[in-house]
């Protein structure tokens, strides 16, 4: 059994032996390219700013990007997912796919557009994919090969200004980015070790509710700094269980629900204490603090000083 790709034929051939030309049929093996490169569009390797944003585009042609470090928000078709550093996801022709920076944090990436139209292509539809270091290798050297080959001054999705080709380029040196990019193709699809951009889909948008979750919590509180509240009432108003809503806020603010009220009802004594009229005991009672001796141990317990001693520290 030959592997895919490899098929045997024969074909006459003219060889020597002893001196005499003679005719025989040798077996030869023609490679059929399983995923062939047949023209490359862009090819760039960037450093974006926080306030990095794409709206939009769609071409014939495909496209991937590379995070080599931080994240990227990136939208394909309809979806909306994160990106992250050492990730790898495709744009196949005629889809529409935008990328900003995600929270504002600068990131590096590549950005390779190529025409391919190799069945073998379909693998990397709606697919992320994560790169172990020969695969990374394999994109740096193409990479690499590409701007020892041309001067561009492309920029992410503004390619209207042409490569020029440089002079005294090796032998070879435009094609090994062909070379490159399938083998990185190629060990991609071997590997089989991508998965779906639904599963990140839905994972961002998890990301997104509990976002609102912790801002309806943390507004709720805000709503509510003077008065005494329990996990039971937060929850019942706003409408989450109380396991739920303890677990998601903690995922986002790493401190409890009530070690967070408490912060804020310091630092808004901390101000009326800068800024009012007010006594010690009336900003306790004012905060929803009873006993004022208790409010006075939960403050010091944060600054390292009593109400008293901060007061007089200004």
């Amino acid at each position: 059994m030959w592997y895919t790709g490899i098929i045997q034929v024969f074909r006459p051939l003219l060889f020597r032996r002893s001196g005499e030309t003679m005719s025989s049929n040798y077996p030869i093996y023609s490679f059929a390219k399983e995923l062939d490169i047949i023209q490359l569009v862009s090819l760039f390797y960037y450093k974006s700013s926080s306030d990095f944003r794409f709206d939009g585009e769609s071409h014939d042609f495909w496209e991937l990007i590379y995070i080599d470090g931080g994240k990227m928000l990136i939208t394909a078709g309809e979806e909306l997912y994160i990106l992250k550093s050492g990730e790898l996801a495709f744009h196949k022709p005629g889809e529409f796919h935008a990328v900003s920076a995600y929270e504002q944090i600068p990131a590096k990436f590549i950005v390779a557009s190529f025409v391919c139209d190799s069945p073998g292509m379909k693998y990397f539809e709606h697919r992320i994919l994560n790169l172990n270091r020969k695969e990374r290798g394999y994109l740096y050297d193409a990479v690499r090969s590409w701007q020892q080959s041309v001067v561009s001054k492309q920029t992410p999705y503004n390619l209207t200004l042409t490569p020029v080709p440089l002079k005294d380029v090796p032998f070879g040196q435009a094609q090994m980015v062909q070379l490159y990019l399938e083998l990185l193709l190629i060990n991609l699809v071997q590997r089989n070790v991508g998965f779906k951009i639904q599963h990140r889909v839905e994972t961002y948008a998890m990301q997104i509710m509990y976002k609102q979750l912790t801002d309806n919590v943390i507004e709720y509180l805000e709503d509510h700094i003077c008065e005494s509240v329990s996990l039971e009432q937060i929850a019942g108003d706003l409408g989450y269980s109380v396991p739920q809503m303890k677990k998601l806020f903690r995922m986002q603010m790493h401190c409890g629900i009530i070690d967070y009220f408490i912060d804020l009802k310091m630092d808004e004594a901390k101000r009326l204490m800068q800024e009012s009229d007010m006594n010690i005991t009336q900003i306790a009672h004012y905060l929803g603090y009873q006993d004022a001796s208790y409010f006075s141990r939960l403050f010091k317990s944060r600054y390292g000083m009593t109400p008293s001693e901060y007061c007089r520290s200004f």
